[in-house]
């Protein structure tokens, strides 16, 4: 492919020497002279471990070159990769004026060339879903305007690392493209030949933030480390021992457990566990405003489904599983039981389906923070999975139903809005989907 690359800081130099390496022809854009004098010597611009090689042997095989003009750039390509910056505002925001700018001059330049022609613009400069609309738009007033045009807009973050940036190129962790058409998924096919990752295309809102969940987590595993770390030294703990047996587990530590939307996490253990630990922070004096926050976050979510059912207006609620977690009858601290105790408080009407659950079971514990919470549990108990449905507004699914069953559920001429925290029922609603 001859691909132009726009932007030669760190991203746009990797991205263009590594793609050179795979037999593409290259030339970069940018506005910084000294940058593209460097590159059309077959230099590199920036420090990178092995990048300098890159650039040489590429320079001598004539597959790279660099230029000031954006004009000279889109000419010489069927294909442009954006990695220009997106700083910070001083609000935290994403400073998107170089990307726009960018975007609007290769639109000018396009439009300006000779027609009828097909071009993909293929943005990795990390920005928000909203930046992404404003440069589909532009694309679109282009191909408006008159001109001849056929363009294609991709999202496609990097996951670049400095210092092993072009080991990360050649074997990533997966390959992510945000396309809005079958033309631009072909054109992306074409970029990596013989690199073999799991490549993904999703739409461009799904590329974008995939990218924000990776830095985010990367950001929340950093910091939940050293936590744990600040209270193990003040426990004369080795903390790297503990976090070298907590990464071992593959199961539920390193994995994809837990990592799905939907309820609040409850149950006997996990909240009695973080509350030690705080309560251990305030001893020591030692603050973890990470995983004090783990709390009140989970608070705010019980709020937030709480004030998206009241914001309906219905009064007929019905609830599937009220235990913390299905095949058990654990009411501690589910997060249904803080739910439903919450719409009681405020009035509403209750339906509750449970199959595990039954009072004259409940013992100890688990019987006496069932009934001092919700006071008359017995009364809301239905034994059947169908009145509960016939007869609430709102069902708010904690536990899976059975597809059978969900299937002649789901066929009825009901009104009734099922909210789905378990991400298994076809057609319902989503709490965060």
């Amino acid at each position: 492919m001859r691909i132009s690359v726009f932007g030669l800081g760190y991203v746009g130099t990797v991205t263009m020497a590594c793609l050179a390496k795979l037999g593409h022809s290259l030339v970069g854009a940018d506005v910084n002279e000294i940058k593209v004098e460097a590159l059309n010597r077959g230099e590199a611009p920036i420090s990178e471990p092995g990048l300098a090689e890159l650039l040489a042997e590429s320079h001598e095989q004539g597959r790279v070159a660099a230029t000031m003009d954006v004009s000279q750039a889109v000419d010489q390509s069927d294909a442009a990769i954006i990695c220009v910056g997106t700083p910070s505002t001083h609000s935290g925001g994403i400073n998107d004026q170089y990307l726009l700018a960018v975007v609007q001059q290769i639109c000018d330049a396009l439009a300006a060339g000779d027609s009828p022609r097909s071009f993909t613009v293929i943005v990795r400069s990390t920005c928000l879903p909203h930046v992404h609309q404003k440069l589909v738009d532009l694309l679109h007033q282009t191909v408006a305007s008159g001109s001849d045009l056929q363009l294609e807009y991709v999202c496609h973050p990097e996951f670049l690392r400095e210092g092993t940036a072009i080991d990360d190129f050649f074997e990533p962790p997966k390959i992510v493209f945000g396309v809005e058409s079958t033309s631009a998924e072909e054109a992306c096919r074409e970029l990596y030949p013989g690199i073999d990752a799991a490549t993904v295309f999703v739409p461009i809102g799904v590329a974008s933030m995939i990218k924000y969940a990776d830095n985010c987590f990367h950001a929340a595993k950093v910091t939940f480390a050293n936590e744990i770390g600040s209270l193990c030294k003040e426990l004369s703990v080795d903390s790297q021992q503990v976090m070298d047996v907590f990464c071992q587990d593959r199961k539920l530590n390193i994995s994809p457990k837990y990592l799905r939307p939907g309820a609040p996490f409850g149950g006997s253990c996990l909240p009695k566990d973080l509350r030690a630990m705080l309560d251990l922070s305030r001893q020591l004096a030692r603050a973890c405003p990470m995983l004090s926050g783990i709390s009140d976050s989970n608070r705010y979510q019980v709020d937030e489904i709480v004030s998206r059912i009241v914001a309906t207006g219905k009064r007929n609620i019905g609830i599937v599983g009220l235990a913390f977690k299905e095949n058990t009858d654990d009411l501690r601290e589910s997060p249904a039981v803080a739910i439903a105790e919450q719409l009681l408080g405020k009035g509403m009407t209750l339906r509750i389906f449970d199959s595990y659950l039954s009072i004259d079971r409940l013992i100890g514990a688990n019987r006496s923070f069932a009934l001092e919470t919700i006071p008359h549990l017995s009364s809301l108990l239905c034994a059947d999975l169908s009145d509960v449905f016939s007869e609430s507004d709102i069902v708010l699914s904690f536990h899976r139903i059975d597809p059978n069953h969900w299937a002649q559920l789901s066929d009825d001429d009901s009104k009734t809005t099922v909210i789905d925290f378990t991400n298994q029922l076809s057609g319902a609603e989503g709490i965060y989907w």
